[in-house]
This record gives C-alpha cells, sequence and structure tokens, in this order.
C-alpha cells in the first residue's frame, strides 16, 4: 500500500504525545512531521527507508529509518504500535525494514523515553547495547535576554577554529563542524566568543517558526577557558536568538545526564527538565 504521508504523520504523531511511547528522534506535531517525511526524511525514498503494518486499511504499526547512506547509519523513528498490538509486532517492522534497507546502513540508533518500556524491550530483542542517558530539557520565553557584546555570529575567520572545537568536543556526533558550517543560514547560526587566536566557545542553534520549533543543538567551552561565564553567556546568546529573534516560544537542548554542571549552567539559564531519555546501537552484519 503506498504510504499517505497525512495518515502516517498523524499516527506518530499521536503515539509520540505519549510519554510511554515517545521517540526523541521525532517531533510530535503532526505538521511538523508531515513536511519531515515529505521533504527531509532519509536519504533514501520514504518508502524505503519506513515500514507500516496496515489492518483493514487502518495503520496499526510503523517503523522508519531516517538513513545516512553517507556513514551507513539511521535513527529509528518507532517503533510505534497501536493501542492493542503485541509487542511482538515491532520485531515484525524491524525484519521488513533492515531486509529492504540490507548492506545500506550497519548501524541503528535509538533514542527512547525511559519510561517507552515497549521500545527497551524491542532494542534488548534486537541486540541493541545501551548507551548513554540524556535530559531532554525546556526554556519558555519569560522576558526578554540581552546578549552580551562579547558575544557575536561566528565570522568567516574563525571558521577553523571552530571546526577544531566542535570536532574535538564531540568526536563521535551526528554532525561535524563542517556539517555545521554548511548548514548555516537566517534560521540556523553558530554564535561565538572570539578571541585573537580563534575562538573561546560556540552555541549552535537552528529555529523553525513556521513550526515554533527551536533547538540548541551544540554548546562548547575550550577547556583553557572554562569557568569564566562563557557557556552561560552562550546558552543566554541562544535563546535569545530563538525567543526574540525567530519568535518561538519554547526552546530545547539534550544533555547528558551525567554532566552535573552543564546541567547546572542550563538550569541558570532558564531551562527544565522535561523527559529522561535512553540511548540504543545496534549494529547488523
Amino acid at each position: 500500500m503506498p504510504l499517505n504521508f497525512d495518515t502516517l504523520s498523524t499516527f506518530i504523531a499521536l503515539s509520540n504525545q505519549k510519554v510511554e511511547h515517545h521517540v526523541g528522534y521525532c517531533g510530535d506535531m503532526q505538521e511538523e512531521i508531515f513536511h519531515t517525511l515529505s521533504h527531509e526524511f532519509s536519504d533514501l525514498p520514504a518508502g524505503e527507508s519506513i515500514t507500516v503494518i496496515h489492518e483493514n486499511d487502518v495503520i496499526i504499526g510503523v517503523l522508519g529509518a531516517d538513513v545516512d547512506l553517507g556513514d551507513g547509519t539511521a535513527e529509528l523513528w518507532g517503533p510505534f504500535l497501536k493501542e492493542g498490538q503485541p509487542a511482538e509486532l515491532a520485531l515484525e517492522l524491524w525484519e521488513d525494514l533492515t531486509t529492504r534497507l540490507g548492506d545500506k546502513v550497519h548501524t541503528y540508533h535509538g533514542f527512547y523515553n525511559e519510561q517507552n518500556t515497549l521500545a527497551r524491550n524491542f532494542m534488548n530483542k534486537v541486540g541493541a547495547c545501551k548507551g548513554s542517558h540524556h535530559l531532554i530539557m525546556h526554556a519558555t520565553k519569560q522576558s526578554v535576554v540581552r546578549i552580551d557584546s562579547s558575544i557575536d555570529e561566528l565570522s568567516p575567520e574563525r571558521h577553523a577554529s571552530f571546526i577544531k572545537l566542535h570536532d574535538e568536543a564531540f568526536p563521535e556526533t551526528y554532525m561535524s563542524g563542517l556539517d555545521i558550517l554548511e548548514r548555516l543560514d537566517h534560521e540556523h547560526k553558530v554564535f561565538a566568543v572570539e578571541s585573537e587566536d580563534g575562538i573561546k566557545g560556540y552555541a549552535y542553534v537552528k529555529g523553525s517558526p513556521t513550526y515554533n520549533e527551536g533547538t540548541i543543538e551544540f554548546i562548547a567551552v575550550d577547556p583553557a577557558e572554562r569557568h569564566q561565564g562563557i557557556g552561560t553567556t552562550l546558552t543566554k546568546a541562544a535563546l535569545a536568538f530563538l525567543h526574540d529573534e525567530l519568535g518561538i516560544q519554547t526552546v530545547s537542548m539534550t544533555v547528558d545526564s551525567g554532566q552535573d554542571q552543564a546541567i547546572r549552567l542550563y538550569g541558570r539559564a532558564g531551562f527544565e527538565m522535561v523527559h529522561r531519555m535512553e540511548h540504543y546501537v545496534v549494529r547488523v552484519t
């Protein structure tokens, strides 16, 4: 049956709004999910990247893979099952999806709410390795925030310094420093505290006013420049841009649950924890 993005995005959104089905890689707004599926989802056609099971023309199960062909990895959207469906259905979805993708993908990532027992059991059954724990934090606009005069958008002369700091701070993340620079536009920006020799720290943010969605994707401070308030200043600059310039009410960010100092820093900037998440990795041969 051909994919119907309208029906599919509605099913995913309604599922992902429930904490016991929450998947961190996809949102919970139908219009945003529809747009992603239609224009931005996976390096492969959606028909190859998403498997759906119907019963009497009604969706009862979905599992998608946002595939990056460049490094052979994929982020899992799901499994999402209709209420009352057996957990074994998730394994049927997995078998179909991985058979279809074959050797195009060797590593799958799952990012699930810790209350999503379906996903936890599913990951165990497919042989996943449990990774780190994370917090998803939100900051809601309360007042106009003044941007410190020492912070500005990253200048072209500091691109090399930015790439070095980002790639050293996040060596195995989903976006390299070069990837970030290639995406910069009026809704994707890097704010930095610069010095004569390079940069002391930066924050990469992205916003989508259409869907009232904004995230602080990365913040890093040079180890030699820490404990000077740079991280707090960068966080406030990022919030000022997303809240006041793009008009986004709620900004989110994800942080490793073991980073107590960073969590306190973000708390002082107005962030509160809303979800505890678990990361899994599945390697297939």
